[in-house]
């Protein structure tokens, strides 16, 4: 999708522009479906009454629709596939059975059925007699609402095109972003075999000398070849995600001079087939020390709990909130906040409707819940 007078049209910038093009949308497809049905009204299309009876007939698919898609939004978060359809059919039966009945009633009371034409007189007395649970004719009824759900075919084929067209839009957007960061690090980036033979003839001068020094450079060179080496697919092996965040919070924990006390736990056991998107989980970890660890100069802490079912992960991170956090520019601000509208952007595409992200900002602690399949 890189016409952008196409994405203005399927997502207008402002509520008011989108509740206009609603508005248009259904006036035409009242108008299309009465002139449709306009030949077997002739005899009575003059009379004001048959008009409006007309019109209503067909309006009624409109507080249908959106009460199916309120229905569709609350249950695609619980429940997928063919029982999904299968309910949302279900309601779309219900409902318009349900409204019929209501504007059938109110056509009688309002202008007489008997001003009605055949047509539209026989389905009132469908709707409106007496339903016996024995009689296979009261059950026909049922067969002219599902015949009706023909009128919701074009409102959620263009549903379904807005919904393609968006998911597109959100992966190109976070491909081209993924592709720009690459080209600064390449722009920035020196030889890796350079970078590591300084780093081993560092390591081997400090030794001597220090030990704690040492260990930390050589932290540091196993998660700047992790970074460099392992980060190149889309997803990696859960087992490898995992032990770079432990190299990570182990050096986070030295760098803050044994101020912040970091804790992981994992419940479960890895099996080979795990994989998740690469440095998905490590996003949340550099947000946790950037913001509740680096922030201040007080202690703080970071708690790291990982739950490895079968067939899921939760993931769930607390730090502390800095009580008097010290001077940061709003452009790093920006940039935490970013990272986590990304993360968010990144679980939508891969897991749309299947994962749960929640973040939960209280006094004195920031939390993120993260769960999602594998």
């Amino acid at each position: 999708m890189k016409d952008p007078l196409v994405e203005r049209l399927l997502f207008p910038p402002t509520q008011g522009l989108r509740a206009f093009y609603h508005i248009c949308f259904w006036v035409l497809f009242i108008l299309l479906h009465y002139a449709y049905a306009l030949p077997t009204l002739a005899q009575k299309a003059a009379d004001p009454s048959v008009t409006l009876a007309g019109f209503a007939y067909f309006a009624k698919t409109i507080p249908e629709y959106y009460i199916c898609i309120g229905i569709y939004n609350v249950l695609r978060k619980y429940i997928h596939g063919f029982f999904l359809f299968f309910i949302l059919l279900l309601s779309v039966i219900l409902l318009n059975h349900l409204v019929s009945i209501l504007l059938f009633l109110w056509v009688d009371y309002a202008f007489g059925l008997e001003k009605m034409p055949e047509r539209f007189r026989m389905f009132a007395q469908m709707y409106l007699s007496p339903f016996n649970f024995q009689d296979i004719n009261s059950w026909l009824v049922f067969t002219v609402d599902l015949s009706e759900a023909q009128f919701f075919i074009l409102p959620v084929a263009l549903k379904i095109v807005k919904y393609a067209a968006e998911e597109n839009i959100i992966r190109q957007k976070v491909q081209n972003a993924a592709l720009s960061m690459e080209l600064k690090v390449l722009k920035s980036q020196i030889n890796p075999h350079f970078v590591f033979n300084v780093l081993n003839a560092a390591y081997a001068k400090i030794l001597p000398i220090s030990e704690d020094a040492a260990e930390y450079l050589e932290k540091a060179s196993e998660i700047l070849r992790f970074s460099l080496y392992e980060t190149t697919d889309e997803f990696i092996q859960l087992d490898k995600e995992i032990s770079y965040l432990n190299r990570y919070v182990e050096l986070e924990t030295i760098r803050s001079q044994k101020r912040c006390k970091a804790s992981i736990q994992q419940h479960g056991e890895i099996c080979e087939q795990h994989s998740i998107p690469t440095l998905l989980l490590i996003t949340l970890v550099e947000n946790a020390f950037k913001h509740g660890v680096h922030a201040t100069r007080h202690n703080s802490y970071v708690d790291i709990r990982i739950y490895i079912l079968p067939d899921s992960l939760e993931f769930i991170i607390v730090n502390s909130k800095p009580q008097q956090p010290v001077m940061r520019s709003k452009k790093n601000d920006r940039s935490g906040g970013i990272g986590l509208v990304n993360l968010a952007k990144r679980m939508e595409i891969y897991y749309p409707g299947n994962h749960k992200f929640e973040k939960i900002d209280a006094d004195g602690e920031f939390r993120v819940t993260l769960k999602l399949p594998l």
